[in-house]
């Protein structure tokens, strides 16, 4: 799955970057702001997520973007948090005037953490400290962007950040919904 996952981001990548037809005006540097829910793989219930992300169109079809995502939920009566800083390559493929999709690839830095007595215990509760508070991620996504106007956006996207250690939180699938203003 994860292969033909990345061979999809790599072609929307490649298709948006050939792409041939005249260019049409787009503002370069952009910021967006985003609500969600996560699945949380190591953990039983799901969570809010909420991201912002700062980026600049290099083209039409090619951005580099830089983000901070946060986790929060409750787990066993504790309260449990996950942010995680982020950097990603986001290909686009215009489908309209009005209609594009996207892909992301990039890297994370997560920290996570929690507050609060759980009411389990070890080895089965995430509080046993068998886990990286702190960890590096992959990160990939895929959505869809609607433009309102010059400068406004509404957006939908899946993405997932995947650890590449053990980590309270194990690998997360986030959807959100938010809106982009392009400068």
């Amino acid at each position: 799955m994860k292969k033909i996952l990345l061979i999809l981001l790599t072609s929307l990548a490649g298709i948006a970057i050939a792409e041939t037809t005249p260019p049409v005006e787009t503002e370069n540097a952009y910021i967006n702001l985003n609500t969600g829910w996560a699945s949380i793989h190591n953990l039983p219930t799901g969570s809010w997520a909420g991201s912002v992300n700062a980026g600049y169109n290099f083209n039409r079809g090619f951005a580099l973007e830089g983000g901070y995502n946060v986790l929060a939920n409750s787990q066993y009566g504790a309260t449990t948090t996950s942010n995680i800083f982020d950097i990603a390559a986001k290909g686009t493929l215009p489908l309209s005037e009005v209609f594009s999709l996207y892909g992301r690839a990039g890297i994370g830095y997560g920290i996570d953490g929690w507050s609060g007595t759980a009411n389990c215990s070890a080895p089965s509760c995430f509080c046993s400290s068998s886990y990286n508070s702190n960890y590096a991620a992959g990160l990939v996504g895929v959505g869809g962007s609607f433009t309102l106007s010059k400068h406004f956006d509404l957006r939908i996207e899946d993405y997932a950040f995947i650890p590449f250690s053990n980590t309270m939180s194990g690998g997360m699938n986030i959807v959100t919904f938010g809106t982009q203003y392009n400068f």
